[in-house]
C-alpha cells in the first residue's frame, strides 16, 4: 500500500520533529551532566584542562576547588595554573594569597629543588623564588614597578650572594624584555648593592645585560 504525497510529508515532519527532540534532550542532558561535573568535581575538571593545555580555565576550576576546600594547594595549583596561563592579573592575585598563607613556608618546603617546566626548559629552584619572581614579573608588567621590587627583594632577605633562578633575576628578566632603562638601572643598584657574587658566571652575566639596557639609554 503506498501514501499520498500528503501522508509523506506528515510522516516525515513526524520523524523530524522526533529527532530534533532527542537531539534536544541529549543536548541538555550533557550541558547538565557538565555542570555537575563543573560544580560538583572541580578539582578533576582542572586536571582535564591541564592535560589538554588549557590553562585559563584549568585556573578557573582550582579556584572553584580552592573555593570548596580552602586547601593551602589547591591555592599553590591555581598560581601554577596562573602562570603557565600568562595571565598576570591570575598571577599576581593567586601568587600574594599564596605568599601571605601561614602554610606557604611548607609549600615551598615541599616543591623546593623540583624540576619546573618554564617556556620548555627544565629548571631546579627554590620555591619560594620561582612564586616570589614570578608575582614580581607580573606587578612589573602590569606597570607596579615599586610592588615588583618590593616582592623580589622579600624573597632575596637573608639570601648570600645570586643563585640561579632567584626572584631578582626573574624580575631582571622581565624588566630586560620590555626594554625599560630606568628600571634597570635601580634593579642594578639593588643588585650589586646587596648581592654582589663577582664569581658566578650566573650574576655577572645577568649584571652585564642589565648594564647594556641602562647604557642603551644614553
Amino acid at each position: 500500500m503506498f501514501l499520498g504525497r500528503n501522508s509523506e510529508r506528515k510522516m516525515f515532519k513526524v520523524i523530524f520533529k522526533t529527532a530534533l527532540k532527542t537531539l534536544l534532550f541529549v543536548a541538555v542532558l550533557a550541558l547538565v551532566a557538565f555542570g555537575v561535573a563543573s560544580l560538583g568535581f572541580p578539582s578533576e575538571m582542572a586536571g582535564l584542562c591541564e592535560k589538554s593545555g588549557n590553562y585559563s580555565m584549568a585556573t578557573g576550576y582550582a579556584s572553584l576547588s580552592y573555593a570548596y576546600s580552602k586547601n593551602v594547594n589547591d591555592l599553590n595549583r591555581c598560581f601554577i595554573d596562573s602562570v603557565y596561563a600568562e595571565n598576570d592579573n591570575d598571577i599576581v592575585k593567586f601568587g600574594d594569597e599564596l605568599i601571605s598563607n601561614e602554610k606557604f613556608p611548607e609549600v615551598c618546603e615541599n616543591n623546593s629543588k623540583k624540576v619546573i617546566t618554564e617556556n620548555g626548559t627544565e629548571i631546579i629552584i627554590e620555591y619560594v623564588q620561582y612564586v616570589h619572581g614570578n608575582v614580581a614579573a607580573a606587578k612589573f608588567r602590569k606597570g607596579d614597578r615599586e610592588e615588583a621590587l618590593k616582592t623580589a627583594k622579600a624573597a632575596m632577605n637573608g639570601v648570600q650572594g645570586f643563585p640561579k633562578n632567584n626572584a631578582l633575576s626573574s624580575l631582571s628578566l622581565a624588566v630586560i624584555e620590555k626594554g625599560d632603562c630606568d628600571f634597570a638601572k635601580i634593579l642594578l643598584d639593588e643588585i650589586q648593592s646587596n648581592h654582589a657574587d663577582a664569581e658566578n658566571n650566573y650574576y655577572n652575566a645577568l649584571i652585564n645585560e642589565l648594564k647594556k639596557l641602562e647604557d642603551g639609554k644614553e
